[in-house]
């Protein structure tokens, strides 16, 4: 019996980041990998943003929910592209990449679908779980 594939959006955002520009960049990310939103299980972050109004909001307008996970969770994660300053800042190397990898229980069992991107204040990055 196959599993169903589903993707994660993991997303990283400036403080006041509006739901504009995390919505037209994750928008934008699942239309060039061709993804459906429906095929979206969740939207993950950073504990610290979990709280945003703008990444909140993308999620809500979806019907997504959203996932959090502490820095220390994430900074476990092997990514591909890592940042130094976002290490000093939240306390992780990388937020959308690592959380976009984890599964819901918080095993990193995706695969990078689309590699971090990014626009002014928001970093948004796709993994596909499951299939097969």
């Amino acid at each position: 019996m196959s599993r169903l594939t589903m993707y994660v959006v993991g997303v990283g955002a400036r403080q006041g980041a509006s739901a504009a520009e995390v919505g037209a960049l994750v928008d934008q990310a699942l239309a060039d990998a061709r993804i459906p939103a429906h095929a979206v299980a969740h939207l993950a972050t950073l504990e610290a943003k979990g709280t945003e109004a703008g990444i909140r909001t993308v999620a809500a307008d979806r019907g997504w929910p959203i996932v959090i996970w502490p820095a220390a969770r994430l900074s476990q994660v092997l990514v591909p592209t890592p940042s130094a300053l976002v290490g000093e800042v939240a306390g992780t190397a990388s937020v959308a990449e690592a959380a976009a990898l984890l599964d819901a229980s918080g095993r990193p069992t995706g695969t990078l679908i689309v590699p971090k991107r990014t626009s002014p204040t928001v970093t948004v990055a796709i993994a596909q779980h499951g299939g097969g």
